[in-house]
């Protein structure tokens, strides 16, 4: 193993530029950590919000470090142990934890690890996957299941163990539901589209502006694919439910699309907020809230037994993220700018 490894890093919040390509030392595992020699990590909207500076940290944790290495997923094999590690050996095959948990806290022993506080979270607190090899705490890491291929592995457990606990903890999403997704051509989009699917949904509308992804959409679950661009898209919604709305709408994007969200769903509906790419701040009309008795559920993060979940899900074939570009890390810039962009469907993956 070479002392040097290349890496990605940030100085200071920008656009794809700031990131930068360094030689940097290998890093040591100190006691109860593991080092990992990433296979694959991916480029998700985390990243870019870190990489613009758009990304609060959670409630009573510091501001958010710089210099930083990004990369909230990744995956990879061990390359040495530090003292006390017992769990994992060297070659064993890793996922490391989008949302890892120390489970000691209030809220991992009340069960809800995915609001743990004592926890660093990687890509947010420490250094994430963009790099040869990242040192990560023991208990932030999962095996890997066989059968299982690196870039997939890198792919699942941000966006879909995220998406899995909006669509069976909070929208508590039933068989005959008619789920509405947006940003559907993301990465949290083709998983909602799939795990709505899992969960029963009867009908899956999927929002997106670029009609030419409508193909691609449907491919991935849903059963209708609708432009949010167009000025009547809510009347297609409602055309398309009968004129009651939709049972549940997952946004991915926030801004603009909540007022939508909350006027295309049915009265009792269940509207679930799971990012701020549109916008931090939107108009609502409070009365429609009350008016239709809805639900408007936050979500955060994902547990670690919906961690495990996604694993054995992709393990046994019943989801397969949808990988829309790889990039070599070195041109992580590259990779940014298509995210930015949104010139692809599903997941960008970068492979050290």
């Amino acid at each position: 193993m070479s002392e040097m490894m290349t890496a990605v890093r940030i100085y200071r919040h920008g656009g794809p530029e700031v990131l930068t390509v360094e030689q940097v030392p290998v890093p040591a595992p100190s006691p109860g950590h593991v080092l990992v020699r990433v296979r694959a990590t991916s480029v998700n909207w985390w990243d870019a919000g870190y990489r613009e500076g758009i990304v609060r940290p959670r409630p009573g944790v510091p501001s958010l470090p710089l210099p930083f290495q990004l990369g909230r997923e990744a995956a990879g094999e061990v390359a040495a142990v530090g003292a006390g590690v017992e769990a994992f050996a060297v070659g064993d095959r890793v996922v490391v934890m989008t949302c890892p948990a120390c489970g000691r806290c209030a809220a991992c022993r009340r069960g809800d690890d995915n609001l743990c506080q004592d926890t660093e979270l990687p890509g947010h607190q420490r250094f994430g996957g963009y790099a040869e090899y990242v040192s990560v705490p023991q208990d932030g890491l999962l095996p890997a299941p066989d059968g299982v291929d690196f870039e997939t592995l890198a792919c699942v457990l941000w966006s879909y163990g995220t998406v899995l606990h909006m669509v069976t903890a909070r929208a508590r999403v039933q068989p005959g539901d008619t789920v509405l997704v947006t940003g559907a051509s993301g990465g949290m989009g083709t998983a909602a589209l799939h795990l709505s699917k899992l969960a029963g949904a009867q009908r899956i509308i999927a929002l997106t502006g670029s009609p030419g992804k409508r193909d691609a959409l449907l491919a991935a679950g849903a059963d209708l694919a609708l432009n949010y661009k167009d000025p009547d898209v809510l009347d297609q919604i409602r055309a398309h439910t009968g004129g009651a709305g939709v049972d549940v709408v997952l946004d991915n994007v926030g801004g603009p699309m909540v007022p939508l969200a909350i006027n295309a769903a049915r009265l009792g509906g269940r509207v679930v907020l799971a990012a701020v790419m549109g916008g931090r701040t939107a108009e609502i009309h409070i009365g429609e809230i009350f008016a239709k008795h809805l639900d408007i559920l936050g979500t955060r993060a994902s547990t670690r037994r919906e961690q495990e979940l996604v694993l054995q899900l992709a393990a046994t074939g019943k989801i397969s993220p949808v990988i829309g570009a790889r990039y070599p890390l070195t041109q992580a810039r590259a990779a940014h700018t298509a995210l930015d962009a949104g010139d692809t469907i599903g997941k960008i993956v970068l492979v050290p």
